[in-house]
């Protein structure tokens, strides 16, 4: 009796005694092995014609039985060749061996149902080098691969370099596949979670907890655990903007978002969508969507995006309404894009367009900021984990990075690393000579490095209003001690502890006067104030508002604040505020508008975003009334001139240095200085030191700066031509 199955090729007619095709839904037919693969994916797979596919019923990556041999099922795809014959076919090499059928041999084949695997844990050897996004790129090649009894499943890259990773353990533990909803666990050879060093992780990402924490929420929680949304009867966010100054963290953080999620993750950069020719720039964006929707769950990455959508309304090019029109459909349109985030970064949020700014599209803005002290420190303490470092004083390198991002911090590092280099081996770039491991671990980097390098660098954040801070601080203050505590207690204490108080339901200064006569050290003070917050500053004279344009004033003033809000905690210094009560452009009204701006910024300033304003003048009657009220300016510090102990300690604070003997009583000194300010007591000390320095070189060439020395009397002396100076200089005001 012959069978009337298609188990044959053409004259090869069988009985239809010992076929099973019968017993299967699924037909069976016979095919002539004619090619070894050479990209043998190490999962077990056979590649037939396309019109065999259909035949056999399969789709690419299903199951499929080599009818003979059980327990063999491989998977099934496509020949690359369009053109082999219908009934030719090609098996990896290890399938080969493993059912020990020769080239040119026959094998039956037919379509088997096999289970998806729920978890797999994969062991990724140590000499594959990969990051987790580039190991899960390349597992995502073997979906559909047929899990058996081996302990190792082969892959190879786009390169040809075949990784072998080890099968710890497998649910369920019978056969099963590979599939888009099977959960794959990474461990090094340890059994401990797989992390590269070139691996992104949260880790690696310091001084942005509270904006690190926003984004998980956003953007890992709706990935990793879609369940609690469904049960919440909600859609997850589906949009996340990052904004905030250049170099601070944006696209760390989306890097690993993508290291830690191990979703699918396209970037696209705004720039490179753009292009000459009409429509091409939508196509580009269209597919990279099309892409992430092919391989969701998935993360759209799009840098500088203000590049790709600014505003439809103040744009002049047709190119960039059109893509920004395009992205506001794709991002919110009548088809759903599933489970797909887009991640946007820029540093110019304000000029993106406001349509793109609505929950539906980007959900959440979350400010990446720039960091305070302790944030640089945990910046310092990544970028030097690998660092051999000497004597390093992280916590006073930390206190003098004013303004500095995490990029600045990481060249700072660099930089230290290289002068390190150069001291320990000066000229090592001429020489190919090969370096012991000994001299290498005597390489150290210390403290002179950084202070080397940071005289190199320059903070990004805030770079127009930079101030240096060293050499500032309480200790830098001599007398004063009433006016100290007061700033500790009463404006320093409430922003240093702003959750706890805000609890309590109190909350802190926003603006404070400083001010006194001239010399008597405001600006000392609200720079020493600034140097123990330890938050960023922003030091701005009130003439550098102006402008002559009609309304550059204003925006001086908003970008000012903008950029205070961008580093918040901050401490904004407006030295000379009393110039703005009077001006010579009486019918502009400059000078009310630049005030008007500046109440509506302070009235803003909000207390998660804490923004301290220091204005330094030298009477409270000299700012203008709208800002004197309660809740701007309304607290004031007057610093007096020094009484007699306040002198004395400012004298020694000047002439106590270790090259410099001074004799004499200085009693009559302090008397004799009263009613001097403490500028004007450094400034004759100065004067002094500098005679004497003179006169010992004039008379001996070789001495050393350990000799100068000084008396009360030149002290005196120096004093009265202060006074008399200071009599002509008044009269001639007067006059």
């Amino acid at each position: 009796m012959d069978c009337h199955c298609k188990d044959h090729l053409p004259g090869d007619w069988h009985s239809h005694d010992g076929c099973d095709c019968h017993g299967n839904d699924a037909p069976t037919y016979t095919f002539v092995v004619t090619r070894v693969m050479g990209e043998d994916p190490g999962a077990g797979t056979v590649y037939i014609s396309k019109p065999f596919m259909d035949t056999l019923q399969l789709e690419e990556g299903d199951s499929v039985e080599i009818v003979g041999h059980e327990g063999c099922v491989v998977q099934a795809r496509s020949h690359p060749n369009p053109w082999v014959d219908t009934r030719m076919i090609s098996i990896d090499g290890r399938t080969l061996d493993e059912i020990g059928v020769q080239l040119f041999g026959q094998v039956k084949l037919r379509k088997m149902v096999c289970v998806d695997s729920e978890c797999v844990t994969l062991e990724v050897p140590a000499s594959a080098e990969m990051n987790r996004q580039e190991v899960r790129a390349l597992l995502r090649r073997a979906e559909g691969a047929i899990l058996r009894d081996r302990d190792e499943l082969t892959l190879t890259t786009s390169k040809g370099r075949q990784i072998r990773f080890g099968i710890r353990e497998k649910t369920p533990p019978t056969m099963s596949r590979i599939s888009g909803s099977t959960k794959i666990d990474l461990v090094n050879e340890a059994g401990e979670e797989y992390i590269c060093r070139r691996d992104t992780t949260f880790r690696d990402v310091g001084g942005l907890a509270d904006a690190v924490r926003k984004v998980r929420e956003v953007v890992q929680l709706p990935l990793q655990h879609p369940e609690i949304f469904e049960q919440l009867g909600v859609d997850p966010p589906r949009g996340v903007l990052l904004h905030g100054p250049s170099g601070t963290g944006k696209t760390l953080i989306a890097r690993a978002v993508a290291g830690e999620t191990g979703c699918y993750f396209k970037s696209v950069s705004g720039t490179e969508i753009m292009d000459k020719y009409y429509g091409e720039s939508e196509a580009k964006l269209r597919a990279a969507f099309e892409d992430a929707c092919k391989n969701a769950p998935a993360i759209i990455f799009i840098d500088e995006i203000d590049a790709l959508a600014p505003r439809r309304d103040t744009t002049e090019g047709e190119v960039e309404r059109r893509v920004t029109a395009q992205l506001l459909a794709l991002m919110d349109g009548l088809e759903d894009r599933g489970a797909v985030i887009v991640l946007a970064a820029t540093n110019l949020p304000h000029i993106l367009d406001s349509a793109l700014r609505r929950p539906g599209r980007f959900d959440r803005e979350v400010l990446i900021g720039v960091p305070d002290e302790a944030g640089r420190k945990e910046i310092l303490l990544i970028h030097t984990r690998h660092m051999p470092l000497g004597e390093v004083d992280l916590n006073e390198l930390a206190e003098k990075l004013h303004g500095f991002v995490g990029a600045d911090v990481k060249a700072l590092c660099q930089e230290a690393g290289y002068r390190a280099l150069m001291r320990l081996l000066p000229g090592i770039e001429q020489t190919d000579q090969e370096l012991s491991q000994d001299f290498l671990d005597a390489i150290t980097v210390d403290q002179e490095d950084f202070e080397a390098a940071l005289k190199d660098l320059r903070p990004s954040a805030g770079r127009d209003y930079e101030v240096n801070l060293q050499g500032y601080g309480w200790k830098r203050i001599s007398g004063y001690a009433a006016e100290i505590e007061f700033l500790k207690e009463m404006v320093l204490w409430p922003l240093q502890h702003l959750p706890f108080i805000s609890e309590v339901g109190v909350g802190y200064a926003g603006g404070l006067l400083l001010t006194g006569p001239a010399r008597v050290g405001k600006t000392l003070m609200a720079r020493s104030l600034a140097k123990e917050s330890g938050f960023n500053v922003i030091e701005i004279r009130g003439p550098e508002f102006l402008s002559k344009y009609v309304g550059e004033s204003e925006r001086n003033v908003r970008e000012v604040f903008r950029q205070a809000r961008q580093m918040a905690p901050t401490i904004v210094i407006l030295d000379g505020v009393e110039a703005m009560t009077s001006s010579g452009w009486s019918d502009s009204k400059v000078m009310d508008r630049v005030v008007n701006q500046i109440v509506m910024e302070m009235n803003a300033i909000t207390s998660d975003k804490p923004v301290l304003v220091v204005a330094v003048a030298e009477r409270a009657a000299d700012l203008p009334p709208q800002l004197a009220s309660t809740g701007r300016f309304g607290t004031e510090l007057r610093l007096n001139l020094p009484g007699p102990d306040d002198r004395l300690k400012i004298l020694d604070r000047y002439l106590d240095r270790k090259k410099l003997k001074v004799s004499g009583d200085l009693e009559r000194v302090v008397q004799e200085s009263a009613g001097l300010a403490g500028g004007d007591i450094e400034e004759v000390c100065r004067r002094v030191i500098l005679q004497a320095a003179r006169r010992l070189l004039e008379d001996n060439p070789c001495a050393t700066a350990g000799e100068v020395e000084i008396s009360a009397e030149e002290l005196l002396k120096a004093l009265d031509k202060w006074r008399l100076q200071e009599r002509k200089r008044v009269g001639a005001g007067t006059e």
